[in-house]
């Protein structure tokens, strides 16, 4: 009879210890999207109120907006990519600390690739040129990986509170693979010839002259930020808060 409230126990600690840590993953997160909801909001609206006739989202991409000597709110959305992927690189760490399977484990560790990138666009802004395409780069890969890999953990827990990021990750494939493909569907691309080399379709995606009116890339890639927000909500809602830990995780004693 001792041995089994022993081990009940120490059960009991490691779910404290758990939730703890989803409880740190969670307010990380809410950090993490507030700030890059702020840095971005702000740059945006402090654009339209200054060049409204001249700015369009469907012109000009994010890197644009964020080029020093080129938009005079460029600070706060560096600021805002910077520091707000960085608070959400800690709550994927902290998720990945919780998770109890190989293709979750890949999944976070995509994931914290992916911010960290987000990150590195914001401290590297186009002024940088090609250590901002590099990052952007990678945002666009990762995403497009970790995305994928959070599908395969979902279908694989099969957990009705995992509908949502399964959601919102279809979208990120779907999204990153519109831009990663873009080359085939709406560049033009001739036989024999690699829309990657040398990082040709990135540097489309940041900055394009002459510039139509309608640019698809700028608009996929705004896009992908916004999937990306509502997509990290979701996971911060439905994998940290005490609802979505699955009771299938508590030992039974």
């Amino acid at each position: 009879m001792i041995e089994p409230n022993l081990q009940g126990t120490r059960y009991a600690v490691i779910i404290s210890k758990t939730e703890k840590i989803a409880r740190l993953a969670y307010l990380f997160g809410l950090l993490g999207l507030i700030g890059l909801f702020i840095g971005i909001g702000l740059s945006v609206f402090i654009e339209h109120m200054q060049h409204g006739d001249k700015y369009s989202l469907l012109q000009f991409s994010i890197s644009e907006l964020g080029t020093y000597n080129r938009s005079s709110s460029a600070i706060l959305i560096n600021a805002g990519l910077f520091f707000g992927s960085l608070s959400l690189t800690m709550g994927a760490l902290f998720g990945l600390q919780i998770n109890r399977t190989i293709t979750g484990t890949l999944f976070w560790l995509s994931l914290i690739v992916t911010f960290l990138a987000l990150a590195a666009t914001g401290l590297f802004p186009l002024n940088v040129y090609h250590l901002h395409i590099q990052a952007v780069s990678i945002f666009i890969y990762f995403g497009f990986f970790s995305a994928l890999l959070g599908l395969i953990d979902g279908l694989i827990m099969r957990k009705a509170q995992y509908i949502m990021p399964m959601v919102f990750a279809c979208l990120m494939v779907g999204i990153h693979g519109a831009i990663l493909t873009w080359p085939y569907w709406g560049g033009g691309v001739g036989v024999g010839e690699n829309p990657f080399s040398e990082g040709l379709l990135f540097q489309a995606i940041v900055s394009q002259s002459p510039k139509p009116q309608t640019w698809w890339l700028s608009i996929l890639f705004w896009l992908s930020i916004i999937t990306t927000w509502l997509w990290v909500l979701s996971i911060c809602r439905c994998y940290f808060l005490p609802q979505g830990q699955s009771k299938a995780d508590k030992p039974k004693i």
